[in-house]
């Protein structure tokens, strides 16, 4: 049993040495085929091969805490870099590179380099290869924002690069180095590392970056855009509007600080401030029907506080000026079905808001209340039959309309036309199960 232990100790010895070997070996493979690139740079599978070897050297501790290894690192990824840029620039939509990421892992390596190095002469070599690479790396970064699309993985290597460089200029500064790229160039890399960062939803670091921009004054309007939105995820309400405002301050011709101004106080009931922001936006962007709707459905909120309130002069000022917003839209665009049926809804919620009162009226029996019933029955049956013209307008526009359809559905039904009623529910149907309509009912039967 002794014999079969001392067996297995000196098997697991010999693997232990089997691993440190194949690191060095990997390292000594990386310097050959690296070599052979550098007599012969259009070798490029010589580069791969010398990338791949180094690689898997880096996974060895020995090797991690070797100078000369450490150097040979950080030159194969520099020229792996080098050898990307220049595909690059004949293709910008190349993407296959020599290895992943090469320009960080060469920073990185040469960083170690230094750090594990004796020798002044060693150190400056270090510090030169860092200081030549910088430009590499916001290259490597660019490439992958330009890159990234939908796919999370090229922002985070984008925050990656970016990140890494400003670590760069801070060692290089530190240690006595030349940071070969200017203060507003690293203030741009900053500020696309924290975009990156914030694409990748890494908002603590996207935070950070762009607290930092936003007390170094930098010149862009996202950072007030990107602060508010994360200072509204961390529920830091006050922080997210006095920076939204400032920025729609500084920046009062900024679409998009506009929008967030509006969905911001849209979302805090604050009607009374909403009207003049949205007004704003209809000036910027007059086809854009979107905003006539939600001009529109700030007034009807504020009609509707004004019923509330018991103050009718109001209610009816508001009122018409929801109305006259859905017209404005129509004028811009007489097709337009959102904007149909947006006036539509606005006639058919004044009635149901007046059958409220219906159904207090109904409990009274006497003769002078259901006099009072009818009278009142008949305002709201006729408000309905101007709404029903809107809704098949749209309809005709729009066979899809889900939201016309619902509303044809339940008003052909209250009018006892079960056959229409029915008809709209069947086409409902059809679009909810993901199919389409190819015609409209209205216009196939002259309505």
């Amino acid at each position: 049993m002794r014999k079969l232990f001392s067996s297995l100790f000196v098997l697991l010895l010999a693997a232990t040495a089997l691993v440190a070997q194949s690191g060095e070996d990997a390292y000594k493979d990386a310097r050959k085929a690296f070599d052979k690139y550098q007599v012969n740079q259009a070798d490029t599978e010589a580069l791969v091969e010398a990338a791949s070897k180094i690689d898997m050297a880096m996974q060895d501790a020995a090797m991690k805490a070797d100078e000369k290894a450490l150097m040979e690192a950080g030159d194969i990824y520099s020229a792996a870099i080098n050898e990307y840029i220049k595909k690059r620039t004949l293709d910008a939509t190349a993407k296959d590179r020599v290895i992943a990421t090469p320009a960080v892992k060469a920073a990185k390596a040469y960083m170690a380099a230094y750090n594990v190095s004796e020798k002044k002469g060693n150190k400056k070599k270090a510090l030169k290869a860092l200081s030549d690479l910088q430009a590499n790396i916001s290259n490597e970064g660019i490439y992958a924002i330009q890159d990234g699309g939908d796919d999370e993985k090229y922002y985070s290597e984008a925050y990656t690069a970016f990140n890494t460089n400003l670590m760069v200029a801070d060692f290089l500064n530190k240690e006595g180095g030349e940071v070969t790229i200017t203060d507003d160039l690293l203030k741009q890399d900053k500020f696309y590392a924290a975009l990156a960062a914030n694409q990748v939803k890494d908002y603590d670091n996207a935070l950070r970056l762009m607290e930092d921009l936003y007390a170094e004054k930098y010149d862009d309007s996202s950072i007030y855009a990107n602060l508010h939105s994360i200072y509204l995820q961390n529920g830091d309400t006050e922080k997210a509007e006095k920076i939204l405002f400032e920025g729609r301050e500084k920046y009062p011709d900024d679409t998009n600080l506009l929008f967030n101004e509006i969905n911001y106080l849209l979302k805090n009931g604050r009607l009374d401030e909403l009207t003049s922001r949205v007004e704003q936006a209809i000036q910027k962007e007059p086809t854009n029907m979107s905003l006539y709707a939600t001009s529109a459905n700030v007034y009807e909120q504020l009609y509707n506080k004004s019923l509330e309130d018991g103050d009718e002069q109001a209610a009816e000022k508001y009122y018409a000026k929801a109305q006259g917003e859905y017209e404005r839209g129509l004028k811009q665009d007489p097709n337009s079905a959102q904007m149909t049926y947006g006036l539509g809804i606005l006639i058919y919620n004044r009635g149901a808001l007046m059958s409220k009162d219906l159904e207090d009226l109904s409990s009274d029996l006497s003769k002078e209340g259901e006099k009072k019933y009818n009278a009142l029955k008949e305002k709201v049956d006729a408000q309905f039959a101007l709404a029903l013209p809107y809704f098949q307008k749209a309809e005709m526009q729009d066979p899809n309309n889900r939201n016309a359809l619902i509303a044809l559905k339940e008003m052909y039904a209250r009018r006892d036309n079960y056959e229409v009623s029915g008809e709209m529910k069947k086409r409902l149907d059809k679009i909810e199960a993901g199919g389409e309509n190819s015609d409209s009912y209205f216009k196939k039967n002259g309505m």
